[in-house]
């Protein structure tokens, strides 16, 4: 088997990200394991990411996702990152896993209408549109403008307190959620400033971040998640998604972009934007590279890269600045480190036991 030198190794370069500077281009990206308490990232959840910064991860992205708003009822036992008390968890999480040398960031979000009114304070659920969503079914409020007014100050607010938790930056999430709800024609019909055209679909989006802007200023780290093609009839179409990448992109207001294809309103939908055991490896990485490509932008994606040539493979042709190895890192934290010692080829973290590696690493 030939190893590769970890001085010259893709996977092990580090990558400058504005004034962060990551050590490798491996990352977990945000996912939600369900250990929160009361809203709160306690012992367990801090432990969690520990570990992966031990094994030397560059960044995990933490939550999935934290919401920033009391009427975006909790659907995956998410983080509150609307109440004051979070902060202090926060940092002591990101402290620890800034002593092991990795980089942490936070996912938030406003769920819209991807919960349950029956949650949390029992909240209306909202949309840009009454549109159901098939898997949670609850039949969403119209957003009205007050209500566009107080999500956009919700945050800001919350990126604020991930500021002062010292965060090394944030994540908006945009697929199947509300900011990217506005951008859809499948879920947005509305006729007023934030419907119609791709501008007015857009206007929500660029408020909320240039209230983030205001807020926590230039320097702090700034990123979305983003559907760039919903990939089914009545969706956000490939095209449209690329011009808002390369809006966003253009718009100096963020700092990375995080490629996601597919629609998750159903289960059979959504296990086609993160596969399962079984389906094919890495579906979307190359649609994540012609994003990179069309935007020369710093692009992060995750999506079944399960091993590491396929994750070498991802950086060394340019598709990627930052690879996502999540569900590897459920089963081995430690991945990076084995890269390191030569033994990348040699981890199980979602092998079936009786597949050999690819003799390449």
């Amino acid at each position: 088997m030939t190893q590769t030198s970890t001085s010259t190794d893709p996977l092990l370069q580090p990558y400058r990200l504005k004034h962060l500077l990551l050590r490798n281009r491996i990352m977990s990206t945000s996912h939600e394991p369900a250990y929160a308490e009361d809203g709160m990232p306690t012992d367990r959840y801090r432990l969690y990411h520990l570990e992966k910064a031990k094994g030397g991860i560059a960044l995990t992205m933490t939550a999935g996702s934290a919401i920033v708003a009391a009427d975006s009822p909790p659907a995956f036992n998410n983080l509150h990152a609307y109440r004051d008390e979070i902060v202090p968890w926060m940092k002591r999480l990101a402290d620890d896993c800034h002593e092991q040398g990795a980089a942490v960031m936070i996912q938030l979000t406003h769920l819209g209408r991807r919960t349950g009114w029956n949650r949390g304070d029992w909240l209306p659920v909202l949309a840009p549109s009454p549109v159901r969503e098939p898997a949670h079914r609850a039949f969403p409020k119209e957003a009205e403008d007050w209500d566009i007014e107080r999500i956009v100050a919700d945050y800001a607010a919350a990126a604020q307190r991930m500021q002062a938790a010292g965060l090394d930056g944030i994540e908006i999430e945009a697929y199947g959620h509300l900011l990217d709800a506005f951008w859809s024609p499948a879920t947005n019909q509305r006729s007023d400033a934030y419907g119609g055209s791709l501008d007015n679909r857009l206007r929500f989006t660029f408020r909320v971040l240039a209230a983030i802007r205001a807020t926590v200023g230039r320097d702090f780290i700034v990123g979305l998640r983003m559907v760039a093609d919903e990939d089914f009839a009545g969706g956000l179409t490939r095209e449209e998604g690329v011009e808002i990448a390369r809006r966003l992109a253009a718009s100096g207001q963020v700092d990375f972009l995080n490629i996601i294809r597919g629609h998750i309103e159903t289960d059979a939908a959504l296990s086609r934007v993160i596969p399962i055991q079984g389906m094919r490896s890495a579906p979307h990485l190359d649609f994540a590279g012609e994003v990179r490509a069309a935007t020369k932008f710093p692009v992060f994606h995750a999506a079944r890269i399960a091993d590491v040539a396929t994750a070498r493979h991802a950086i060394a042709e340019g598709k990627l600045d930052m690879v996502g190895m999540t569900r590897p890192h459920l089963a081995d934290p430690y991945i990076v480190r084995k890269i390191m010692a030569g033994r990348g080829g040699r981890y199980p973290a979602l092998r079936r036991r009786h597949l050999l590696p690819r003799p390449d690493l």
